[in-house]
């Protein structure tokens, strides 16, 4: 075990995006950020740390602190002047980290302390077996959560259910048109369920991440409605990585039964989700009665259809969702009665 580390050590670095709304108490983002950064020197070098500020130049001071505490002076911290998202912050820290040292991995962490790092060679692992057995470096490998109501609650764990699913099967769409199938090899076996592609642990080859900020970049120019660096970094890089043939893994990894702190209430997710779910469509080449249909697919079984508000805020994305793809048409009520 000691002679892994000492490998992961030599060639994995790290990305946090980091931020936290101007009312969180500074002691609240110095307890997250301290959890989050703990034991950073068993696994990593501190050149290869990058933590960056998304306009938020309030916790500057917090990290401070706790770079102090952990004994840290060699991480790199970046304050972005303005907001721009999670994909906008990720972007700018790999771009900082692969020229500064570029490593052969990168993670991707939040910052809330719901991604362990003592799970990071679970991951790293899994990359050095696709490398291996695949000769290819072209793959993001996810650290999948075992449930995902329990952690982000009922609503925002459906929302992300079909969010996975319709990026999967949108990618099966595409690619299909190619006589090809997404190589899901290397992804959870003991669910039916999809990739969570959702998840903000994820570990990227240098490889990858070059192509993920590149993927990023294009994709927000060409869908600039959607606002992809602020909405679709959990999406963009594995939908491009599949349609591009390359892999996707999994590794289980620990999470909250319930996250400490959240920017996500309902109505936040349904925005966040519904952003992710369009693009996925539309850069698959969905629409009319097919991008209708696919859609639909996906929704039939969530729970989001039992109860209020969820069912009409629900019925209100897919409205808007298939208006965008020329495919709205309403659902008979026959449909959500009777099995």
């Amino acid at each position: 075990m000691k002679m892994e580390l000492k490998a992961l050590k030599q060639t994995v670095g790290m990305v946090v995006p980091v931020w936290f709304t101007p009312e969180t108490p500074s002691e609240q983002v110095e307890e997250l950020l301290s959890a989050t950064l703990r034991d950073w020197e068993v696994f990593l070098l501190p050149e290869r740390i990058v933590i960056v500020l998304d306009g938020c130049d309030w916790c500057f001071k917090p990290l401070k602190q706790v770079q102090e505490t952990l004994k840290g002076e060699g991480w790199n911290i970046v304050l972005l002047e303005r907001n721009l998202g999670k994909g906008g912050a990720v972007v700018a820290g790999m771009e900082k980290l692969i020229a500064a040292a570029e490593p052969q991995y990168i993670v991707v962490r939040d910052s809330d302390n719901d991604h362990w790092l003592t799970d990071l060679p679970r991951l790293w692992q899994l990359a050095q077996l696709m490398e291996r057995e695949r000769q290819t470096d072209h793959f993001i490998v996810i650290g999948r959560r075992n449930a995902l109501h329990f952690p982000m609650s009922f609503t925002r764990g459906e929302w992300e259910r079909i969010a996975d699913e319709v990026l999967l099967e949108a990618a099966k769409f595409a690619l299909a048109k190619d006589g090809k199938v997404p190589d899901l090899t290397y992804c959870a076996f003991h669910t039916d369920e999809p990739p969570d592609f959702m998840s903000g642990y994820k570990l990227f080859t240098v490889k990858s991440a070059k192509f993920a900020c590149q993927a990023m970049k294009e994709e927000h120019e060409r869908f600039p409605e959607l606002d992809l660096m602020r909405y679709g970094w959990e999406g963009v890089p594995c939908l491009s990585v599949l349609l591009t043939g390359g892999l996707i893994g999994e590794v289980t990894r620990m999470t909250y039964r319930r996250q400490p702190v959240t920017g996500y209430g309902d109505q936040a997710s349904a925005e966040l989700y519904g952003r992710q779910i369009l693009y996925a469509l539309k850069r698959c080449g969905l629409k009319g009665e097919t991008a209708r249909i696919l859609f639909d697919n996906t929704i039939r079984r969530s729970l989001l259809l039992t109860q209020q508000p969820q069912r009409d805020t629900l019925l209100e994305v897919r409205r808007r969702i298939l208006t965008q793809l020329d495919a709205f048409s309403e659902i008979p009520d026959e449909g959500l009665r009777f099995f």
